[in-house]
């Protein structure tokens, strides 16, 4: 079993990472040729819509990752009449979802103007371009239900193979037509065939590897499961909310205060960032399912143990990563778009803090999801959401700060609610330990990460010398490995619980491609 679980936990990983990177390249390629033919009002404008729509999803209410929660044990004793069942009630719920979202769709579709600063005759008519988007985010949940059976089974690499293929034919095409004929309506369209698509693609995946899933039989889901969702439809519920208010509406507040042009501006290192977090979270999150199973079949110490590695090994990626991005983000702007779209440096600084904050989150995230704790950190999300959305509001109308405002209210709602109030919730519900050595631990790894950020932006302002690139890639390549070798040390010995073992960063790399070799038989 522990084997099974390895092996599947890496290849999903793998899989799940490589598929990411090569999705972001052609990201990056679609969205500079977006940019020349279409303008960066359109790239504000694409992101607006997409910001509305996630909160719009808000309806879906996190139901996706419970019923992933609630396949584990099934799965794992091959319940087949059980799975079934949830499957059923799982896809009746995302039906009327879809529906949900359509009518609150058309509803706000009257009022969409508000949320736009300026005039919006040089974006078309917004209204269509709307519900392009629309059609395409409900037509996604009329089939994505069939995912979750492959992700609780340990099969994400399927689910990340099937999103991959897809989303690069698509983005091929949109690239053809951009540039032969460049039209914002087409764009959206071809989106939505490649998502009817995909779905059917996957629909067919899931039904002919669990052939029982057609049966028409009728079976109905044991008393547990239904009082776990009864229980914990409050916690998904505000889970989501927060999540919502956290990362889909900033672009909806800088286009209603500042105006689409900063909204285009801040969604081009936005999409860097988000490309960067989804690889290292499908890298490190694609073994949710496996800690999901771990939580059934291990004991209290291995399950403490393997969340101190979980967090140690993603605090070094995601320092490795920041310290990367603070020396190199403007120079691949400057390259890839133009000059006229960098930021400045205090904004720089604030994305890659906001960046690292968040990956230190990782760990207590999977963990709580994989332990399906929904119910017990139902109050949290809300707490974070109002932090964050007062904070922004605020610095918004009362200073000039403009796109920082928002990064700030991140940050803010980052430290002063989820630093505590995630691992709280963890350790209490899920890993019955002691709280005070992991306080110290985050301290240490916060407090040395941001140092060695700010001091690697420091030097790489100080001796920037772009037009050198082999001594300015050598300097950064340099930069990175002593900060990350540094923040490595200072957590070893001051922060890394003692009671866990000794642990290294190369030593877990070591471990990683060995056990990747021989599981490739290499």
């Amino acid at each position: 079993m522990n084997n099974s679980r390895t092996k599947s936990a890496k290849l999903n990983s793998i899989t799940a990472s490589v598929s990411q990177f090569l999705s972001l390249g052609m990201q990056f390629i679609s969205r500079t040729i977006f940019i020349y033919t279409l303008g960066e009002a359109y790239l504000g404008l694409n992101g607006l819509l997409t910001n509305i729509l996630n909160i719009l999803s808000f309806s879906e209410l996190g139901i996706g990752a419970a019923f992933t929660f609630l396949l584990y044990k099934p799965l794992v004793i091959k319940d087949e009449h059980q799975i079934s069942a949830l499957m059923r009630i799982y896809r009746k719920t995302y039906r009327f979802i879809s529906v949900i979202i359509l009518i609150l769709g058309l509803l706000l579709m009257p009022i969409l103007p508000y949320f736009i600063h300026g005039d919006t005759k040089n974006v078309g008519n917004i209204y269509i371009a709307f519900f392009l988007f629309l059609m395409n985010t409900v037509i996604s949940y009329l089939w994505n239900y069939k995912r979750s059976i492959l992700l609780a089974d340990q099969s994400g690499y399927l689910n990340s193979l099937n999103s991959f293929i897809f989303q690069f034919f698509a983005q091929m095409l949109q690239i053809i037509f951009l540039l032969n004929w460049p039209n914002y309506y087409i764009y959206l369209a071809i989106q939505i065939f490649f998502t009817i698509a995909s779905n059917l693609q996957i629909s067919r995946l899931v039904d002919k590897k669990y052939p029982y899933l057609r049966s028409k039989e009728v079976n109905l889901v044991n008393s547990e499961s239904l009082e776990y969702l009864k229980k914990n439809i409050l916690g998904m519920m505000s889970s989501k909310l927060g999540g919502v208010i956290i990362f889909s509406t900033d672009n909806l507040l800088l286009s209603s205060f500042v105006g689409l042009v900063a909204v285009g501006k801040y969604s081009n290192y936005t999409l860097i960032l988000a490309g960067i977090t989804s690889i290292v979270g499908q890298g490190v999150g694609a073994v949710t399912a496996s800690i999901g199973n771990l939580n059934i079949t291990a004991d209290k110490y291995k399950k403490i143990n393997i969340f101190y590695k979980y967090t140690y090994i993603s605090g070094i990626i995601g320092l490795f990563i920041s310290v990367g991005l603070i020396t190199y983000l403007d120079t691949f702007i400057s390259v890839w778009i133009g000059t006229q779209y960098i930021l400045s440096p205090l904004l720089t600084w604030l994305i890659v803090i906001n960046f690292f904050i968040t990956q230190l989150r990782q760990a207590n995230i999977n963990f709580t999801n994989a332990y399906g704790l929904y119910w017990e950190q139902r109050f949290k999300p809300i707490f974070e959401a109002i932090v964050n959305l007062i904070i922004a509001i605020v610095l918004l109308k009362l200073t000039h700060l403009g796109i920082a405002s928002v990064i700030i209210a991140t940050i803010c709602s980052n430290l002063f609610v989820n630093s505590w109030w995630e691992p709280l919730i963890l350790f209490k519900y899920g890993l019955d330990g002691e709280i005070k050595q992991y306080t110290r631990f985050y301290v240490v790894q916060l407090a040395s990460g941001i140092l060695v950020i700010t001091v690697a932006q420091f030097i790489a302002q100080a001796f920037s010398v772009t037009n050198q690139i082999i001594y300015s890639t050598l300097l950064t390549l340099a930069i990175i490995f002593l900060g990350v070798f540094l923040f490595e040390f200072v957590n070893i010995f001051l922060g890394y619980p003692k009671k866990m073992g000794r642990i290294t960063f190369l030593g877990q790399l070591v471990r990683i491609f060995k056990a990747i070799s021989k599981s490739l038989n290499l």
